[in-house]
């Protein structure tokens, strides 16, 4: 964004300079100047609609996995209480899918706040 904002103000630099030293270039300059600044709102509407839908997109997959995750997390404990995983394995795996699910819910958070 930082570029975009030095493009505009050096062209607005140089469209004062080219309407104060000829009226004829100035005029050319002028219609110029308006359609490159039609064009970059565009492109900036385009390109930040673009950036909100894909946060869109990757919040819902990262929630999509964190339900997966925490349904492979209860089908664990069934199996654990039907005896057919031993309590050290069952501990191992839960902490990995707990710590997968907090990484998860980490980086939902983070690119909720950017909206």
């Amino acid at each position: 964004m930082l570029i975009w904002s030095v493009f505009f103000v050096i062209s607005g630099i140089v469209f004062i300079i080219a309407f104060f030293y000829s009226p004829v270039i100035g005029t050319l300059v002028t219609t110029a100047y308006i359609i490159l600044y039609v064009g970059l709102s565009a492109t900036f509407i385009i390109v930040f609609r673009e950036i909100s839908l894909l946060k869109k997109d990757t919040i819902s997959t990262l929630k999509e996995r964190k339900e997966e995750l925490e349904e492979v997390e209860n089908a664990l404990k069934g199996k654990y209480y039907r005896k057919k995983i031993d309590d050290a394995s069952y501990r191992r795996m839960v902490e990995d899918y707990e710590k997968t699910i907090t990484e998860i819910e980490v980086k939902i958070k983070r690119l909720g706040k950017n909206k």
